[in-house]
């Protein structure tokens, strides 16, 4: 049975989504606790750093899972279902007050990708596969997703993954820039976990402010970013002289 459990490691709070049989395909109960879970946590005032991982060794996430949508009976309605579930999802974890790790191992296709792309860093394994057949099945792949991985890999590889839809391995993905750091198997937990761990240590009141100035600029919005920067000026409290 599908499910969603996150557990807190000191300041990370884990989250492991469970499709092991599908190799972690998203279906409409991993949607809605994905996006149920990652609003819990964005609320917990404890939290420093996310990871979000798929549960066992073969997979990250296989993408949508086809057995859900054929079952479904409807397959426009199917999508649009995960779909319902997927964007709200998307814009918690964009606006989230915490840094986001995507632990990134096996298999990464389709729907799969589209959740790496919405955390801010990507560790991953040797055995990564990243692969977005959207235009092999004749979907059309959200284009918040298209934005995201055009700014991390560049417009033609991005084109490439999808217009070719064939696999990708960690080498070139790295290369690519999608992935932050490739690991060999064994070395790709604690070395997110450490990572993650770095992240939380660093100044609780500062992290927000400084990762709505990068969101801004993703965006391409400088104005933004300026903005947000002179309001926490204007808000801090001046340093005692030593």
């Amino acid at each position: 049975m599908a499910e969603v459990n996150w557990e807190m490691r000191e300041s990370i709070a884990v989250v492991s989504f469970d499709n092991q049989r599908r190799l972690n395909a998203i279906d409409e109960t991993l949607a809605r606790g994905l996006a149920e879970t990652i609003a819990t946590i964005a609320e917990r005032p404890e939290v420093g750093a996310l990871i979000i991982r798929g549960a066992g060794t073969r997979a990250f996430c296989a993408g949508n899972d086809l057995k859900f949508i054929a079952e479904y009976g409807d397959r426009a309605a199917a999508f649009a279902a995960l779909e319902q579930h997927i964007e709200p999802l998307r814009r918690t974890m964009a606006k989230l007050p915490f840094p986001s790790v995507a632990m990134l191992h096996g298999i990464c296709y389709g729907g799969g990708v589209n959740l790496a792309l919405m955390a801010d860093f990507r560790f991953a394994d040797r055995a990564l596969k990243v692969a977005i057949p959207a235009l092999k099945m004749r979907r059309y792949y959200p284009v918040a997703g298209l934005e995201r991985l055009s700014a991390l890999v560049g417009l033609n590889n991005a084109k490439r993954l999808v217009l070719e839809g064939e696999p990708i391995d960690a080498e070139r993905l790295l290369a690519w820039g999608f992935i932050d750091q490739l690991l060999e198997v064994a070395e790709l937990e604690p070395a997110t976990l450490a990572f993650a761990q770095r992240l939380a240590s660093q100044p609780r009141e500062a992290v927000p402010t400084y990762l709505q100035i990068f969101r801004a600029l993703e965006r391409g919005d400088g104005e933004a970013a300026c903005r947000i920067r002179q309001q926490a000026l204007a808000g801090s409290t001046p340093q005692k002289a030593s």
